[in-house]
């Protein structure tokens, strides 16, 4: 709804009020005939709720104070707060995150002011956006807040559907189910084609067996991104470029995007990079049978800590492959220990070595099946080299049954290797 109401001598945009009024009713366990009782009829706020139709300014009084509201806090300069805004997601969508926290902090010493205002919500989609990239918070965590906002996403205007849509579908793609966050992602695209949205579903494709549609999205966050002089954007942008092309086996298209990922990561100084590239490069070379090559990309990304399992997981494989035996069990006895069993990679590394030794073969299936489960619902391309495991694993048992129905269900699968995230 556009336009503005006075509401407690204060003029206040009808969009936010909405859904302001919404989210407070929500928040109060009220339903609507409850908070309509004795002030106006329920299809009159059912329809104000869904941005429908308007109310009065003084009807609109009434229901706030039913709620507990008999105020609205003036904001100075309603347009300053939301330049923050923008510029706040700005530095978060081009990886600034230091000048983004300074940003928020500035937010934050308002945010009881905000609280009373209709741009509560407006505040919370933009805090939320904060803490789902910059925080790194997980779904559990930010469960509530979701769904809250997803109550009242009908009365929201188009900018912050956008914006709630590609956070929510963020964090729902990495905690909790790759496709309803990429349906959330794609309907974020609908409202609104952004390099950002085309690099987070290109990203969220890649890795889901729709290779084709994820070079289209990265491609085209990456014209966009060297076009506005955005190249750590541009940067990321080459390596999952790299690693789509990879899938597809072309690989002297995925050589070109990694190791241009990597002069740009040279430039940047960019840790986090170096190790995804590394890694990348180290399953690049493997499947070139440029082994030496992949061994040393391997080292590389074990040296810089951030993950060292998932690159020694890859170095000992190749090392299987080539019979170095001494360098496998290295490996294991280094990684293969307490202070390791947090990461996401520690059950990869542990297959490996079951896969090789297979002390026990009921131990074998139980384990492997725990594996397989915990990697099959958020990390479906290391649940795949799994699978090929155990195939290779069951062929070498002569047990061709079990190891063909596996098989059928990678039918559909091109990608033979596993790449990080």
């Amino acid at each position: 709804m556009k336009g503005y109401v006075k509401v407690f001598n204060k003029e206040v945009e009808y969009d936010f009020l909405s859904g302001w009024i919404k989210y407070n009713r929500l928040q109060n366990e009220y339903s609507q005939e409850a908070l309509a009782y004795g002030i106006c009829s329920k299809s009159h706020l059912s329809y104000f709720e869904n941005g429908k139709k308007t109310l009065r300014g003084d009807i609109i009084e009434e229901l706030l104070k039913k709620l507990g509201i008999d105020e609205i806090t003036e904001i100075e300069s309603i347009g300053k707060l939301r330049q923050k805004f923008y510029t706040m997601m700005l530095m978060i969508e081009i990886l600034n995150y230091e000048e983004a926290t300074n940003i928020y902090s500035e937010i934050q010493e308002i945010e009881e002011v905000i609280k009373l205002s209709p741009y509560n919500i407006e505040y919370k989609i933009y805090q939320l956006l904060y803490k789902v990239f910059v925080l790194k918070e997980d779904y559990n965590t930010l469960e509530h807040d979701i769904k809250n906002i997803d109550k009242i996403y009908s009365t929201l205007p188009k900018k912050l559907k956008y914006i709630f849509l590609m956070v929510s579908g963020k964090v729902i793609y990495k905690f909790n189910s790759h496709m309803e966050g990429i349906n959330k992602i794609e309907e974020a695209i609908n409202i609104k084609e952004t390099p950002w949205a085309n690099y987070l579903l290109g990203c969220n494709y890649c890795f889901n067996n729709r290779t084709i549609e994820g070079i289209y999205h990265l491609e085209k966050a990456l014209a966009s991104y060297e076009k506005n002089g955005y190249y750590k954007n541009a940067m990321w942008c080459h390596n999952y470029l790299g690693i789509c092309h990879c899938y597809l086996k072309n690989y002297t298209k995925a050589e070109k995007y990694l190791l241009s990922a990597l002069n740009g990561a040279n430039y940047f100084d960019i840790k986090k990079i170096y190790w995804h590239v590394y890694t990348n490069l180290s399953y690049l070379y493997f499947n070139t049978n440029e082994y030496d090559k992949s061994m040393e990309y391997c080292k590389k990304a074990m040296d810089i800590q951030t993950n060292p399992l998932l690159p020694a997981y890859n170095y000992a494989e190749i090392c299987y492959y080539l019979k170095k035996m001494d360098e496998v069990d290295r490996i294991f006895d280094k990684y293969l220990r307490e202070e390791y069993k947090d990461s996401s990679y520690y059950p990869l590394l542990e297959f490996l070595q079951l896969k090789i030794y297979h002390f026990n073969e009921d131990i074998f299936y139980k384990r492997t099946k725990e594996i397989l489960a915990y990697y099959e619902k958020d990390k479906i391309d290391v649940a795949i080299d799994i699978k090929l495991g155990l195939i290779e694993y069951l062929e070498n048992k002569r047990k061709y049954k079990e190891a063909n129905k596996i098989y059928k269900e990678l039918l559909n699968l091109n990608n033979k290797v596993t790449f990080c995230k």
